[in-house]
């Protein structure tokens, strides 16, 4: 499929593959703007409450770890429809629980679920188009994540007022299961093994510095993208008395920008380069965090808007990278190893930090620190220098 250049005839499946990742990151997405409701139902407070992005990262993770041995055993098409199908139903069995602890069980078993994804999904669309147009193919696929950061918060301020927080799971879930069917029949996705992990695969770059360089930017960037926004509509409904329908609705609005963004920075990435694009984006994106702690009224509203627009563009540029700098029979497995540290910290850590902060009355101050090391972060990319992704962009 390599040969195909004419990147029209990749579309309709790149894009079909954009729908299956919405789906395969909404379940995490969905906690940000119900954690109120959810720790209301079942009586514990937000920092506690905040607890359970750290439950769905491990089940992330762990999806992450054991997909290579799935995709192994199903094919990445097959992978795909089974982590699909599997958490829309875990979904609407989240709706049904009837304490925290059965909430944390079940949330662990949809982030596993939704962690089979990434590696089939990245190597599919990494096999539907030529080399010269994976920059814009990864950028397409890349705005599915960005979709549901929009509906995620819209949806729930639309549906939850009404059906509370189990209403918008099961319209989720329910939604989920049937795009794992359509993408069933469409015959979409790569319908090859993947690689399981092994000693021999993980030499092929396990002392590749470009390669850990962009897993630790991953990290930073998922600290400023999911991280941030895991706990923002905690922070501007119960720090800055804004209503739970204009937070979640204004959050949703302000993450229509990222799609210009997304499709800029692929683009720009095969032009001009990685490390100048990226330096854009987390030098942005530090600057924005820190004015989210420091600002408040019209300016901290402003920051709310501006933040996102960038980060969201740094994934598929950053996933491009990693099939760039490892061989094509381990990309499945950069991918699976890349992004559990980037998970565990953006979407596991640094929500749970950041809800412990508001807990103790400093919220504030913990995004002030999140943008200050997002900012530090800029001292990796001298490390990209004369590494075999350098090479590549150079030539």
């Amino acid at each position: 499929m390599h040969s195909q250049e004419n990147f029209s005839r990749s579309v309709p499946s790149v894009l079909t593959l954009m729908m299956m990742v919405f789906f395969a990151v909404s379940p995490r997405f969905l906690l940000s703007p119900l954690l109120l409701r959810i720790a209301t139902t079942f009586g514990v407070g937000y920092g506690r409450a905040s607890a359970v992005f750290l439950t769905a990262s491990f089940g992330f993770v762990t999806g992450l770890l054991t997909s290579g041995y799935i995709a192994h055993r199903l094919t990445h098409r097959f992978t795909i429809v089974f982590a699909i199908g599997l958490s829309g139903i875990l979904l609407i069995a989240l709706s049904m629980v009837r304490s925290f602890a059965a909430f944390h069980v079940v949330l662990f078993f949809c982030g596993w679920a939704t962690g089979l994804y990434p590696g089939s999904g990245v190597t599919s669309v990494a096999a539907a188009v030529a080399d010269r147009h994976r920059g814009k193919a990864m950028a397409i696929h890349e705005s599915g994540p960005n979709i549901a950061f929009i509906l995620a918060p819209v949806l729930s301020a639309a549906i939850a007022p009404t059906f509370g927080w189990h209403g918008v799971f099961v319209v989720f879930g329910v939604a989920a299961i049937v795009a794992a069917i359509v993408f069933l029949i469409s015959g979409r996705g790569l319908a090859e093994p993947g690689q399981p992990p092994n000693f021999s695969n993980l030499r092929m770059f396990i002392h590749d510095r470009s390669f850990w360089v962009i897993v630790l930017l991953l990290a930073i960037a998922a600290v400023g993208a999911i991280g941030v926004y895991s706990v923002l509509p905690t922070f501007l409904i119960a720090e800055h008395g804004y209503s739970e329908r204009f937070v979640n609705s204004y959050i949703g609005v302000s993450r229509v920008t990222g799609f210009v963004a997304i499709l800029t920075a692929g683009v720009l990435a095969d032009r001009i380069g990685f490390s100048a694009v990226i330096a854009v984006i987390i030098g942005v994106t530090g600057v924005m965090t820190i004015l989210l702690g420091l600002t408040t009224g019209a300016p901290l509203l402003i920051a709310v808007f501006l933040q996102p627009m960038l980060v969201q563009s740094f994934f598929p540029v950053a996933i491009n990278g990693l099939t760039l700098v490892v061989p094509p029979a381990a990309r499945s497995l950069a991918v699976s190893l890349a992004i559990p540290l980037a998970n565990l910290v953006g979407t596991g850590i640094a929500p749970r930090a950041l809800g412990a902060a508001g807990s103790a009355g400093v919220f504030g101050l913990g995004f002030v620190i999140a943008g200050v090391l997002t900012v530090a972060s800029l001292a990796l990319l001298p490390l990209l220098r004369g590494g075999p992704l350098a090479r590549r962009t150079e030539a």
